[in-house]
């Protein structure tokens, strides 16, 4: 799932349907044993702790840009 950090306009952009995709993850994780339970902070939370202590394997960076030129 692709959520978009916009650290210029202090957005976060996430998928149209990610309700429905955090409702299927709760779904498997709870007829999987589980009891955690994500709420649309907790999730993004979790995730954004986990990859900053792991920035050595999770940091991404983009490719420079083609310019496109004649």
């Amino acid at each position: 799932m692709r959520i978009i950090l916009d650290t210029d306009k202090k957005t976060i952009t996430v998928p149209w349907n990610y309700a429905d995709k955090l409702k299927e993850l709760n779904r498997i994780i709870k007829d999987g044993g589980g009891t955690k339970q994500y709420d649309f902070k907790s999730y993004l939370k979790e995730t954004w702790d986990f990859c900053m202590s792991n920035t050595d394997e999770h940091l991404k960076v983009a490719d420079k840009p083609v310019r496109n030129t004649k």
